[in-house]
């Protein structure tokens, strides 16, 4: 981590999955003069793979000048028409937060989350159903190869990491995690999470980028 004025700074890890108000988060983050880095066209959910796959720690090195991460999902054949990433495999590096926390432990954790149809429905419905259609060629070698079969498949991946992210953050390291539920945000708790470790001066969280029924 950097310091600054000698003093170490966090960083802040979006753990929820792609649209669950990461480009909201992002917006707020930087509102507040906090660096923040969302999605960057696959590359930051390939940086921490290739990182983690290749045992390089910290898992963030190389990419270690922000302060927030969120949308850490690499999809191959995206960005649609010019993709970078059809070498890889589909990334949900938000699943990478343990890993995270061995290489920043002092860093605080938000599982950014919402209703979970809900969130299915905008995830079949992004980017006119491409986001969709390229996972599902993805998931093709996995055995999955209809839409009904990917969502059973979202629904159960939803499930093991909202489990696996409240049981992880228990103890000791419960005071460094925050569950943000984006269908009733409590902004207050919001603040009361962040304000310790940074100066938040625009207190008001946006709703960006919501995707069109």
């Amino acid at each position: 981590m950097r310091s600054i004025d000698g003093k170490t700074m966090k960083h802040i890890f979006l753990i929820g999955f792609n649209k669950c108000g990461t480009t909201s988060f992002h917006d707020f983050f930087k509102a507040n003069g906090l660096t923040s880095v969302h999605w960057r066209a696959n590359t930051l959910a390939m940086r921490i793979h290739d990182n983690l796959q290749n045992g390089v720690l910290p898992l963030l090195s190389g990419l270690e000048r922000w302060t927030a991460y969120s949308d850490m999902v690499c999809i191959p054949g995206s960005p649609w028409g010019q993709s970078n990433s059809d070498a890889y495999p589909l990334i949900e590096a938000c699943r990478y937060f343990k890993e995270l926390d061995h290489s920043y432990p002092d860093s605080l954790f938000i599982l950014n989350t919402r209703n979970r149809e809900a969130w299915i429905e905008s995830r079949l419905r992004h980017d006119q159903g491409q986001f969709a259609a390229a996972y599902l060629r993805a998931l093709l070698p996995n055995g999955i190869h209809t839409k009904g079969s990917m969502v059973a498949y979202w629904q159960q991946l939803w499930q093991e990491h909202y489990n696996d992210v409240t049981d992880y953050f228990q103890a000791e390291k419960q005071a460094r995690f925050l569950r943000f539920d984006l269908d009733q945000i409590d902004q207050t708790s919001l603040l009361r999470f962040l304000e310790p470790h940074f100066r938040i001066t625009n207190r008001h969280f946006p709703h960006s980028h919501r995707t069109a029924s």
